[in-house]
């Protein structure tokens, strides 16, 4: 079998049979071992799926440092959600001390690449001054970002910055349009 010779797309793909039941029994702890070998020769899936599983003790016990290791080693091979989950995890200790800036740079990056939910944070920790300076601009910015990709959370939050003027002019006109967009 290709998986045992190490071809890692099959080991890969065997994890995901075990873990989904597809064709075989489902069995967790296989699977775990399958993305184990996948994920150690470099495969982003099977780090992502050792991340879930480690973070949600599943096929293996709950170990929230192994998870972190996981998600960082796929989000260091540009891996967006790892990016993300990252960011999350520095900004809420888990796994890793807590570390604002580190959750920034994080979240920043998946941001940079239009994830959505990235440019959704950086919008609210702006705005809050959490783990940066309040930059009201600066939340304007990504909340617009979101916005425009057509997240109802962001276009409601514009909607409190145009009708608020944070950063921004006030704008009651373009505060309605993008309540209207979020209630849609």
């Amino acid at each position: 079998m290709a998986a045992e010779q190490g071809h890692v797309t099959s080991q890969f793909n065997l994890g995901v049979f075990y873990a989904k039941g597809r064709g075989i029994a489902q069995n967790f702890e296989e699977a775990f071992n399958w993305y184990t070998k996948a994920a150690e020769a470099g495969d982003v899936g099977a780090q992502v799926a050792l991340s879930s599983m480690y973070s949600m003790g599943i096929g293996v016990e709950k170990d929230e440092f192994a998870s972190f290791k996981w998600c960082l080693r796929a989000a260091k091979r540009g891996h967006l959600n790892s990016m993300y989950k990252l960011g999350e995890k520095y900004q809420k200790s888990i796994g890793v001390n807590h570390d604002y800036n580190e959750a920034y740079k994080w979240f920043k990056k998946s941001a940079d690449r239009n994830y959505i939910k990235a440019q959704m944070i950086l919008g609210f920790m702006f705005g809050k001054g959490e783990g940066v300076e309040r930059d009201d601009i600066e939340s304007y910015h990504w909340y617009r970002k979101a916005a425009e990709a057509g997240n109802p959370f962001a276009q409601y939050n514009l909607g409190v910055i145009y009708s608020k003027g944070r950063g921004i002019s006030p704008n009651i006109i373009e505060a309605k349009k993008w309540y209207k967009k979020a209630a849609d």
